[in-house]
């Protein structure tokens, strides 16, 4: 009998959640928090970038080097940190910022997918609006709030929430609806 020690999530994270739907397979996940396997779908995994995030600022590149550090860790919680931390809007590197968004939205853990769609969500990147469209169709419950929770009252962004009323999660639905109340005030 083996015995898997649930990670402890004491750690304040900024998490949004979304799900994309993309061509991207099936994997089979290995979550320390489920000792089940079972399929996932990360729809975000084939989806390309690309975001001009802060290119009329100067970099700082000490903690564009840090980021990346962070981002290309072995251990989820760093690669979350780091996401946290490009959210906030620092003064990171253009191309750095891409890079580790990218991989982020591939990720295999989707709390880090999910704080990828966040941290997107907080860049100047042109493809927010389908990045959180194919959000909404990831197979994880953390993603899909994430971007729900991304989207605002625009007209694409109403019509993504009507879309989310119909998530199989109730969580999903509940934000939704709560977000297209509050915009139609």
């Amino acid at each position: 009998m083996r015995i898997v020690k649930k990670p402890e999530m004491g750690i304040p994270i900024l998490v949004m959640m979304s799900s994309l739907a993309v061509a991207a397979g099936n994997v089979l996940a290995n979550d320390a928090s489920n000792a089940d396997s079972r399929a996932v779908f990360n729809s975000l995994e084939s989806l390309q970038i690309s975001c001009n995030a802060n290119e009329s600022q100067e970099s700082n590149r000490e903690l564009s080097a840090k980021l990346m550090n962070l981002a290309s860790s072995n251990n989820p919680l760093d690669r979350v940190s780091a996401l946290s931390q490009l959210a906030g809007k620092g003064s990171v590197d253009a191309n750095i910022v891409q890079k580790i968004l990218q991989a982020a939205l591939r990720d295999p853990d989707s709390n880090v997918r999910a704080q990828a769609v966040y941290a997107l969500a907080q860049q100047n990147c042109a493809d927010v609006p389908l990045i959180l469209e194919q959000a909404l169709q990831d197979s994880e419950l953390s993603v899909r709030l994430m971007a729900v929770d991304s989207l605002s009252a625009d007209e694409k962004g109403a019509s993504l929430l009507e879309q989310a009323l119909s998530d199989e999660e109730e969580a999903v639905r509940e934000l939704a609806a709560m977000k297209l109340e509050t915009s139609s005030k």
